[in-house]
């Protein structure tokens, strides 16, 4: 911070000289990694979302039909909700990380990379969620005699669910935003009073521009001896 100027200074409206814009090329390589970290974070929720959801019943109908073994199936839509619902999580999480992670890297560029990793993260979710036992059901499909039955991994049906995971993180990521104290997002703490990502390159002085004002700043000296008394004769 600058220091204040003297007693009797008039007051300085001066706006503080900004710190100046990061270069672009270390955001590109981070929201670029962000990118991959969030795709290759997709295979666990793929692998989480196969375990909890429901298998679906099916059974040889026999000429090569494998049919549904209820007349009202529910499975399709507990896979389906579980889905949507680990990939919204999936995104808020994905949002608040890197907006506290790459905090230095805020802005456009960020939300842009937090989306596209939401995006492909649902894609490699489902394909490495449907892989688990589809070997094994298809084998069963091969060799099965008509009438067996047999209990089918999760599948997605609804393809819209994939983008929740995106719309998750586009909605916590612009409400951060909203609720920063920085007034720029590109360069945090460029102005006095906002963020603690970068010093401030600049303050107010603070005097109150008052000739015969003394300087707030300053002590007050201490009291002296009184006036001396008239001589002794």
């Amino acid at each position: 911070m600058n220091a204040d100027p003297p007693a009797g200074a008039p007051y300085d409206w001066t706006e503080p000289v900004p710190a100046p814009a990061r270069p672009l090329q270390p955001t590109l390589i981070a929201c670029g990694l962000a990118v991959v970290v969030l795709a290759l974070a997709g295979g666990p929720l793929g692998l989480l979302w196969q375990a909890v959801a429901p298998a679906v019943p099916v059974i040889n109908a026999g000429d090569g039909r494998i049919v549904v073994n209820d007349p009202s199936p529910e499975e399709y839509i507990a896979s389906d909700g579980g889905f949507a619902i680990g990939g919204f999580g999936f995104g808020v999480i994905a949002a608040v990380v890197a907006w506290f992670l790459l905090r230095r890297h805020r802005g456009p560029w960020l939300l842009a990379a937090v989306t596209a990793g939401c995006l492909a993260a649902p894609l490699v979710a489902w394909q490495a969620g449907r892989l688990v036992g589809l070997g094994a059901y298809r084998d069963w499909r091969a060799a099965s005699a008509p009438g067996s039955t047999y209990q089918a991994p999760p599948d997605l049906h609804a393809y819209g669910i994939l983008l929740v995971p995106a719309f998750a993180a586009v909605i916590v990521l612009t409400l951060l935003a909203g609720w920063s104290n920085d007034p720029e997002l590109d360069r945090p703490g460029a102005y006095p009073g906002y963020g603690h990502d970068l010093p401030p390159s600049g303050g107010y002085g603070f005097s109150s521009g008052l000739p015969d004002a003394p300087d707030p700043t300053v002590a007050p000296a201490p009291p002296g001896p009184g006036p001396a008394g008239p001589p002794r004769g």
